[in-house]
């Protein structure tokens, strides 16, 4: 009898493993199917911490992992095959491409910024014909970073680009640019007017506008729902909220 009930025990403990074995793989299980990937392009990097936190309240148990950079780098990647669930471009091309290519279902236009010139806060540049080389200007990569097209577009519009191309360091993206600027190793750069701030209200250090770079059409920001994961779905819904509009206002960005 005794051996008959040590062995009913350890069969019991076998099944207890077995039993949690098979919880901790659903909890997994549950979990992977929780996460949301979202490639953000880089001048997105503050507002979609902001917008990260907001959506959080209504849905505490996904989490969301961002992937910066230029926004035709992020289509190239979608293109290949990338873990991504939402992609966020600074442009509309990138992300029409994607629906032409039946990589994205849908698409939304968020938001929208301006594109504008910077310098050093001591340089003594009064307006960017001033910049001639061995000094630099600062401007993204045309083929992956939208605001370095833009650049180039704003600069042939003002008959400014073929006197300039002797000057030009090429960026990844919006934020090196930035840096590049702000320690001085360019004179002047081409940004978005929302890249003048950290986060909400802080503006960024050792930068100042040196002038508005006015483009003949509006810079819209336009994002693709990838896949049709329910959080992927649940984030692009949210993007259309009265909520989300707030919060890209409050971050310098226009409706």
């Amino acid at each position: 009898m005794k051996r008959l009930l040590m062995l009913v025990i350890a069969l019991l403990l076998v099944l207890a493993g077995c039993n949690t074995e098979s919880n901790q793989d659903k909890v997994k299980k549950e979990s992977e199917s929780k996460t949301l990937t979202v490639s953000a392009a880089a001048s997105l990097t503050d507002v979609t911490k902001a917008l990260e936190k907001e959506f959080y309240k209504k849905h505490p148990n996904t989490n969301i992992k961002f992937n910066y950079g230029g926004s035709g780098s992020l289509r190239k990647q979608v293109e290949a095959g990338a873990d991504v669930d939402v992609m966020m471009s600074a442009n509309t091309s990138d992300i029409d491409k994607l629906q032409d290519e039946n990589k994205v279902s849908k698409v939304y236009d968020y938001a929208k910024n301006k594109l504008i010139i910077i310098k050093y806060k001591n340089s003594t540049v009064k307006e960017l014909r001033d910049v001639s080389s061995p000094d630099k200007v600062a401007i993204g990569e045309a083929k992956s970073v939208p605001a370095g097209r833009y650049a180039i577009d704003y600069m042939k519009k003002e008959d400014l680009y073929e006197g300039m191309t002797s000057t030009f360091v090429f960026a990844k993206d919006v934020k090196q640019v930035l840096n590049y600027v702000q320690k001085e190793n360019a004179e002047a750069g081409f940004v978005y007017a929302t890249d003048m701030y950290k986060g909400k209200d802080k503006k960024v250090d050792n930068v100042v506008k040196l002038a508005d770079a006015p483009l003949d059409e509006p810079i819209i920001y336009r994002a693709g729902l990838v896949t049709d994961k329910k959080e992927a779905k649940a984030w692009f819904e949210f993007l259309k909220s009265k909520e989300a509009k707030e919060i890209f206002k409050a971050y310098h960005f226009e409706g």
